[in-house]
């Protein structure tokens, strides 16, 4: 064993998360000095992988700042029926009580970033891989929706700057809730890091604890946040989603989510989350927010939608 791999071996977890390797079937077949634990990138939750001989292993552990606005009890649960599916890596134990579950670890894929995005094939493959969860036979507990979602986030941050964004979005919530869309299971939360995908081309999605029915736009104009693809280009890989008529309801959406992810970020910064990228993340929503507001097509897309 080298030397990362012993101080890996000797770290130690709060009580109730090293209880499980004792508790826990699938970790207690190997002696607690064998296993390898690595912790995970994560903003809300703590994640951890975990090695011993013949097993690799994710544990999923719920962060406490989330659980102010999220059912934790659902992450695990949500993962599974996906996983089900093909969709996601397999869940191989979970407890919703305690909101904790373990999945394989897929060594051989790697986390998509935002350099994926300038790919136009790779981005088709994630609206594929969304789509087919559009479709899919399953039903999350929970529903999500775009305003309530920020009123939430406002409630727990009240910023000067997030409630008049949330004013200046008043006209794009009453367009939207005139005509509200089929609710299908939705990821809502598909950044580029939640994609994974193998040497053989193959996608899965991870981090379910958004996860919930809502109309597949969420998820659809999500991925377009980031891309730096040419609007036309976007356009044409979107088309197999969205008609023309849904066109200028997916703008608002997109408007939307901005402020989604600006006021979550906000929420999170107000309540000491020191991850460093979240401040970055908030400034760069506010600013396409207020460019979006200021786009001449605004006016159309309220009335079309």
């Amino acid at each position: 064993m080298g030397p990362l791999s012993a101080k890996r071996a000797r770290m130690r977890l709060e009580p109730e998360i090293e209880a499980l390797f004792l508790s826990e079937p699938l970790l207690a077949r190997h002696p607690r000095a064998r296993w390898l634990v690595t912790p995970l990138g994560g903003i809300t939750n703590r994640s951890y992988r975990l090695q011993a001989p013949g097993a690799d292993l994710v544990l999923r552990w719920p962060g406490e700042s989330a659980s102010r606005y999220l059912d934790r009890s659902a992450e695990g649960r949500n993962a599974a029926a996906v996983a089900a599916l093909g969709l996601a890596p397999p869940v191989l134990a979970l407890d919703p009580a305690r909101g904790w579950f373990i999945a394989a670890y897929l060594a051989e894929a790697r986390p998509l970033g935002p350099a994926d995005l300038a790919d136009s094939s790779l981005v088709a493959d994630m609206l594929g891989h969304l789509g087919r969860l559009h479709r899919a036979d399953i039903v999350f507990p929970q529903q999500q929706s775009l305003f309530g979602a920020i009123d939430l986030y406002l409630a727990l941050a009240p910023t000067p700057l997030m409630t008049e964004l949330r004013q200046a979005l008043e006209p794009i919530r009453l367009t939207l809730a005139r005509h509200p869309g089929r609710r299908v299971p939705c990821h809502i939360d598909p950044n580029p890091a939640n994609f994974l995908r193998r040497a053989d081309g193959r996608l899965f999605l991870i981090d379910w604890e958004f996860a919930a029915m809502e109309e597949p736009l969420w998820d659809l104009a999500a991925v377009t946040l980031e891309s730096p693809l040419p609007a036309a280009e976007q356009r044409d890989l979107l088309t197999p989603f969205i008609g023309p008529a849904l066109w200028p309801r997916f703008e608002l959406y997109r408007l939307a989510l901005m402020l989604v992810a600006a006021s979550w970020c906000e929420m999170e910064l107000v309540s000491g989350n020191a991850a460093p990228e979240l401040a970055a993340l908030r400034d760069a929503r506010v600013a396409s927010l207020r460019r979006g507001l200021a786009d001449p097509a605004l006016p159309a897309w309220l009335a079309a939608a």
